[in-house]
């Protein structure tokens, strides 16, 4: 009977333990970082990386992904001059994408220096390369007024908008 006892609280014991591993594991974001000399390339889908880089402050995407190349001119010894390069793809829900619309449409612009085959990034997935061929680029590439990039490009798409960033 105390064998019962015993095997019946084992039990117990290794199924709350079980039970307890599954609610503290998270999800981590995925993230590559590539270095070859001076350029740093880092393919990442975290919020958070990506905030670092343009302003999401007001606009905070649901998800996103994106490829930040940073070339360090200098090697290292000073600081500066340093190139770097931004391609995102920002996810937002119905809502959120008519306010970026809503305050993108009243904003007077010149046009951007961007074409459709600018955002066309090698490591987009191909629902989101078919519906950017699908897109009017008259109606749909946009300087960036929303993140703070100062001399990004905006392409919309449904619920999604593909950033481009360029420090040189």
């Amino acid at each position: 009977m105390n064998r019962n006892i015993i095997f019946c609280f084992i039990i117990l014991l290794l199924f709350s333990c079980k039970e307890n591993i599954k609610n503290t594991v998270t999800i981590e974001n995925e993230s590559i970082t590539e270095k070859k000399e001076n350029v740093t390339a880092e393919i990442s889908t975290d919020v958070n990386q990506l905030q670092k880089l343009i302003d999401l402050s007001e606009f905070k995407p649901e998800n996103v992904k994106f490829k930040y190349i940073f070339i360090d001119n200098s090697k290292g010894r000073v600081p500066g001059p340093s190139d770097s390069y931004l391609e995102a793809v920002l996810y937002f829900d119905d809502k959120m994408m008519e306010r970026i619309l809503k305050i993108d449409k009243n904003v007077d612009f010149p046009n951007p220096n961007y074409q459709k085959n600018d955002f066309k990034f090698e490591w987009l997935d191909k629902q989101t390369l078919s519906e950017l061929e699908k897109a009017d680029s008259l109606k749909n590439i946009r300087p960036d007024v929303i993140f703070g990039t100062n001399n990004g490009g905006c392409m919309y798409l449904k619920n999604k908008i593909l950033l481009i960033k360029e420090v040189n």
